[in-house]
């Protein structure tokens, strides 16, 4: 879903453009350089790169705050999808279908589909490049590309000999749901090896090869009749070598506010960013909230003061009618949204993950109306969350 292409320099000036020279850029006290515009074809005040969750959440919450016609999504893809639903989807328990709407559908009113890729950024001149060498220049930018996979670096239930390889050295990376998915795992007789890394997939002897992270070189190979495989992720191309991304190619943001670390009229929401924090559609309710504080300020030359957590959760599916609703921070600590211990299997969570929270995407976090759950948190825990 995320408008990528290859990184390319962008330097979005043509001859007889007039453009404030670098160093006479037109600044605010918090250091923004909004006038600098490149030669490009359209301006908005607010561009958003991405139509994913962050993106389209986003650009619902800036059409509010700067008007119809002032925001533009760029989003080569026709449909959208809510992808935290094919967990169920690849058990049989939902259709793709219900996944899936057009991207058309989604897009808030007032606001202009780019229906295009990016690819490059010039954060120094507030301009972006598309396909066919389009250029687009905007006073804020909200970047919210997602992820990209990699696949190129990479019977029937009673009778199978069911394993679960990870690369980690832990079944879960918060050890009071990892505790859980233990016993769990423990009662339906699931082989687990730890430090184990797909290395090779031979298809053709349906062999997994796989090398062990302890002892470096050694590999061992697993037969199998199903190889369900979580491929390598890394930042979308564009993002790779630009000026606005790590070392990596994460968007470099503030971990507390989302706001770029250099451009101070740059931003960052969801996957594509360096959060340390669980890449989910929870996640990026909670930022979307977050961001939309945090653009408001600075739109008003005020430094940012709302704070993100690092709140992210995770559904984990254990049965057709039972999840463990693990939700945490930064640091790793739960930060259950309910009074009651959310590590124990439970058919009411199963129904926020299959009916409740679908329902919540495409009607409130995608219009811009779900910041995360933080308020009914600080409810249902009389205050003290």
């Amino acid at each position: 879903m995320s408008p990528v292409g290859a990184a390319l320099s962008c330097s979005c000036l043509r001859p007889g453009v007039w453009l404030l020279k670098p160093g006479m850029q037109k600044k605010s006290s918090l250091g923004l350089h909004t006038a600098a515009r490149c030669a490009a074809k359209d301006y908005y005040e607010v561009l958003v790169l991405g139509g994913g969750s962050g993106g389209i959440a986003m650009s619902a919450r800036m059409k509010r705050k700067v008007g119809a016609g002032n925001v533009a999504v760029v989003e080569p893809s026709k449909t959208h999808y809510y992808q935290p639903l094919w967990t169920l989807v690849g058990a049989g328990a939902k259709q793709l279908s219900a996944s899936a709407r057009p991207t058309e559908s989604v897009m808030p009113g007032g606001v202009e589909w780019i229906k295009s890729r990016v690819t490059a950024l010039d954060p120094d001149k507030n301009c972006v490049r598309l396909e066919n060498d389009v250029k687009i220049s905007y006073k804020y930018l909200i970047i919210a590309l997602g992820i990209s996979l990699h696949y190129e670096k990479t019977g029937k239930r009673p009778k199978a000999n069911i394993m679960f390889n990870t690369s980690l050295g832990v079944i879960f990376g918060v050890k009071k749901y990892a505790d859980a998915l233990l016993e769990i795992i423990e009662e339906r007789n699931i082989a687990v090896n730890y430090k184990r890394n797909l290395v090779e997939v031979r298809a053709d002897k349906q062999e997994a090869v796989f090398e062990n992270l302890d002892k470096p070189g050694v590999t061992e190979v697993h037969q199998y009749e199903m190889l369900h495989v979580t491929p390598p992720m890394g930042p979308p191309d564009v993002l790779i070598n630009s000026p606005v991304s790590d070392e990596v190619g994460w968007v470099d943001v503030n971990k507390e506010t989302l706001q770029h670390k250099k451009y101070p009229n740059i931003f960052g929401i969801g996957d594509c960013t360096n959060l340390p924090t669980s890449k989910t559609a929870a996640a990026v309710a909670a930022q979307s909230g977050v961001l939309d504080k945090t653009i408001s300020l600075v739109m008003k030359n005020q430094s940012p003061t709302k704070k993100y957590d690092g709140y992210t959760s995770c559904p984990l599916v254990t049965s057709y009618n039972k999840v463990i609703l693990a939700e945490f921070d930064y640091n790793a600590q739960p930060l259950e949204t309910f009074p009651i211990d959310q590590s124990k299997q439970r058919t009411t969570m199963y129904h926020m993950k299959a009916d409740l929270m679908p329902f919540l995407y495409w009607n409130a976090l995608l219009k811009g109306y779900w910041g995360g759950p933080a308020p009914i948190r600080k409810l249902m825990h009389l205050g003290l969350k």
